[in-house]
This record gives structure tokens, C-alpha cells and sequence, in this order.
């Protein structure tokens, strides 16, 4: 399902000035450090998704999880080429 930023923007517990002073902070870092930052967030949430696949599918391959991983995060297209390019 497409969804835009506006629309994920609706949903949020950030009261307007927790989000003014977020992206205060963020405008007043450099362009390397936000680059750091997008990145290390980028990991963790690769990381918290590859748990949750672990956890749901316990006993699972490694090869199996990394197929769940792509299917979850970029769809039955890209995981269904995937599967077929590990066997």
C-alpha cells in the first residue's frame, strides 16, 4: 500500500514542539553528521526488522530469513528473485 510522509506525519505522539525543537537540532547539525545519523537509524531499524522476522519465524534458515527480511521490507518481487538467485 503507497502511503506519502504527509500521511505518516498524522500519526504521531510528538506534540508540535517536541517536533519544532527535533528539527531545530537537526538543521543546525552538519551535512556529514545528518548523513551519520540517517544511517545509524537506517541500522537499527534493519536490525529490529531482522529480529522480528527471526522471532516470527523461529528454526527458520538463515537463507529463509533473509527472504522474509526482503519480502517484509521490498515486497514479493524482489524476495521471489532473491529466493531463486540463494538456491
Amino acid at each position: 500500500m503507497a502511503h506519502s510522509g504527509e500521511e505518516a506525519a498524522k500519526f504521531t505522539d510528538t506534540s508540535p514542539r517536541a517536533r519544532a525543537r527535533y528539527l531545530e537540532r537537526l538543521r543546525a547539525m552538519s551535512p556529514l553528521d545528518r548523513l551519520r545519523r540517517a544511517m545509524e537509524l537506517s541500522k537499527q531499524m534493519r536490525d529490529l526488522t531482522m529480529s522480528d522476522v527471526r522471532r516470527q519465524n523461529p528454526g527458520a534458515t538463515e537463507r529463509d530469513v533473509k527472504v522474509a527480511f526482503v519480502r517484509r521490507v521490498y515486497g514479493d518481487r524482489l524476495a521471489d528473485r532473491l529466493s531463486k538467485s540463494l538456491k
